[in-house]
């Protein structure tokens, strides 16, 4: 095969699911961006709620994944959840957070797949990922 031939190749290969990283801290999402993106899996942060819906509203590639904490303000978890699920109703989602009370959960029909409850494990973060959305194929030569 060619130059050209492996060009053509790679692009027709389908593009790596995206995770979108949904958290207030800029700290904490700079480290579960780390630790994605080290296993494999592309990452987009964000620290306000409302610009990952927006962003989500006229994505061309749509994530995914969501992993998302639960208190923010502005927007709590669970709304962020429920806005995702209406624009794109397959998305897969975990809430990691330190506090989600069973309570607020009730009130929205839309449920992440997986909790993570703070504090977690990069290994658990990355087992959980791999388990809602598969692991990442190798990268190519």
């Amino acid at each position: 095969m060619g130059l050209s031939d492996a060009r053509t190749a790679d692009s027709q290969a389908p593009p790596a699911p995206i995770v979108y990283v949904v958290d207030d801290s800029p700290d904490l999402a700079e480290m579960l961006e780390m630790f994605l993106t080290a296993a494999g899996y592309p990452t987009q942060v964000f620290h306000e709620p409302w610009k990952a819906v927006e962003t989500l509203r006229t994505a061309t590639q749509r994530p995914k994944l969501l992993v998302t904490d639960f208190q923010m303000p502005g927007m709590n978890g669970m709304e962020l959840i429920q806005r995702c699920r209406e624009l794109h109703p397959g998305l897969k989602v975990i809430s990691a957070s330190g506090h989600l009370p069973e309570a607020a959960s009730l009130e929205y029909p839309s449920k992440p797949d997986s909790v993570l409850a703070k504090p977690y494990t990069s290994r658990q973060l990355v087992d959980v990922v791999k388990s809602l959305i598969g692991p990442q194929p190798p990268a190519q030569p």
